[in-house]
């Protein structure tokens, strides 16, 4: 077949300089080639080495208008901010006004909106390029347009430090996480492009209260305010296995890309690499590595989500189960770890059950569904733990832990025919945790694949098992885990350590 002939002007390097001193050529290229050499032209300054193996896959989707939600995730020194936040929302106003005509950039914090709009502000002002090719929209004396006349024609409120309205009408609009931004107009204009930068942080993700609260501003105020054909543009990294960033990927509704510096595969770390130009060498990526400690580049440059103090469990260390074995020798296991009291800033009661078997001479724990987490009196939690010993034909064992403030409730459990064994705490909670992570890697505990999520009656938070295993460390309650570890520790207790630990 023959090739098919095009109207695209040329595009080499020596064209590329070229359109440096001819603007008839930059043009050109720009309407023909779009953002891709756009940003080789107009801010070649921000991009002086070598392409990333990733930036030709991040600058055709930021060019397709078609996806209306984009979820970029890049590791740090990406350029994913100067692609996004800076490049492409000029782009986008100078471009594609038509299309755009209020623009919203989202931080994590005040300072961060006034610094990226300065960003944009100084290109529009100081980019020599930009002032011819686009004049009064730079915000320069071009074509006879004055300081002191455009003083006048646009409010003070207009120049203030985050919020620009250039003189083509395109507003550009800087606000931090939290920030009301339903009802907000521009004229006529809702929201067209809002663009989210990094919303999470290690502070706002420490919590689930204050990760429900960044989800609820972005699904609440910041896309109840778009306009119907906008577009939302995510961009960051993994903090957390519930954070903003990962609630919107589950969502199903994003076109997610995600940058690793070292790709997975085979070869060496340095083959892998997806930015050779930015670290030439392993032991550019080795220095890198001793500089930011091992969590932080994890977290950082491989996007994995580590708990400050490292993850004892990762997703891939536990293992599922559809349906458990229910033979007639197995018993059920449940540890118990006690907060006796229904104040909403206690701790909170949690129950998990097991149920023991034995598969070809090997204990098995298969963890049961919608385990107990919840705020309960002293009765109520007696009643709770009877209730798990009469739903079942199987005998049950309960592994309590045992300080002078729970020891009462053992005892009534005692008294009731409970077989209860006391469990003493000897180590900190995360040393206990990594004895039974043991169990866990090594696949003696199973996790049923629906039912780990459970919400309390009283005040409706839904808390995860797997969500506390996963990010523990992060978590601000981790009950669950607690009453877990117990389970683990305890089945151990009757003979199975010794048979795990030959597998370790």
């Amino acid at each position: 077949m023959p090739q098919e002939q095009t109207n695209k002007p040329t595009l080499d390097r020596e064209t590329l300089e070229r359109a440096i001193s001819d603007q008839q050529c930059r043009r050109a290229l720009v309407k023909a080639y779009g953002f891709a050499v756009w940003i080789l032209i107009y801010l070649a300054h921000y991009f002086e080495l070598e392409p990333a193996d990733f930036f030709p896959e991040l600058i055709a989707a930021l060019e397709n208008d078609d996806i209306d939600a984009l979820l970029v995730i890049g590791f740090r020194g990406s350029a994913k901010s100067t692609f996004i936040s800076t490049a492409y929302a000029i782009y986008a106003a100078l471009e594609k006004p038509h299309l755009y005509p209020f623009i919203v950039l989202l931080v994590s914090t005040g300072d961060m909106s006034t610094s990226t709009i300065a960003a944009i502000k100084h290109e529009l002002e100081n980019n020599d390029l930009l002032k011819e090719d686009y004049g009064v929209p730079a915000f320069v004396k071009v074509k006879g347009v004055s300081w002191e006349v455009r003083k006048k024609l646009e409010s003070k409120d207009d120049w203030q430090a985050r919020n620009l309205l250039l003189a083509t009408g395109v507003r550009i609009l800087a606000r931090s996480r939290g920030q009301r931004i339903r009802g907000i107009r521009h004229g006529a204009h809702r929201i067209k492009l809002a663009i989210g930068d990094d919303i999470d942080d290690l502070k706002s993700v420490a919590t689930q209260e204050s990760r429900n609260a960044t989800a609820k501003w972005w699904r609440g105020e910041v896309i109840g305010a778009l306009a119907l054909q906008a577009r939302r543009i995510l961009v960051g990294n993994w903090l957390h296995l519930d954070g903003l960033m990962a609630r919107m990927k589950d969502s199903g509704r994003y076109h997610v890309l995600e940058f690793p510096l070292i790709r997975e595969g085979v070869g060496t770390e340095w083959e892998r690499c997806t930015w050779k130009a930015a670290y030439p060498t392993q032991e550019a990526i080795d220095k890198k590595r001793k500089d930011m400690g091992d969590i932080d580049f994890l977290r950082e440059m491989m996007l994995q989500v580590v708990p400050e103090d490292g993850q004892d469990v990762l997703p891939e260390d536990i293992q599922y189960y559809d349906d458990p074995p229910f033979d007639d020798g197995n018993y059920l296991a449940t540890g118990v770890d006690l907060a006796i009291s229904q104040k909403e800033s206690a701790d909170y009661t949690a129950a998990v059950s097991g149920e023991v078997a034995w598969d070809d001479g090997e204990t098995q724990i298969y963890i049961q569904p919608f385990p107990i987490n919840r705020h309960l009196s002293f009765k109520d939690t007696i009643d709770s733990l009877n209730e798990i010993r009469k739903l079942t034909k199987m005998s049950c064992e309960f592994f309590v832990e045992d300080t002078q403030y729970q020891h009462a409730a053992i005892e009534e459990l005692e008294r009731r025919g409970f077989s209860v064994t006391a469990m003493h705490p000897i180590k900190d909670k995360r040393a206990r945790l990594r004895v039974a992570a043991k169990y866990i890697k090594h696949g003696t505990v199973k996790f049923p694949r629906t039912g780990m999520k459970v919400t309390c009656p009283h005040c409706r938070q839904e808390v995860d098992l797997i969500q506390q295993l996963l990010g523990f460390g992060t978590e601000k309650h981790d009950d669950l885990v607690d009453a877990l570890v117990w389970l683990i520790l305890g089945v151990a207790q009757d003979g199975i350590e010794q048979k795990v630990v030959e597998y370790v």
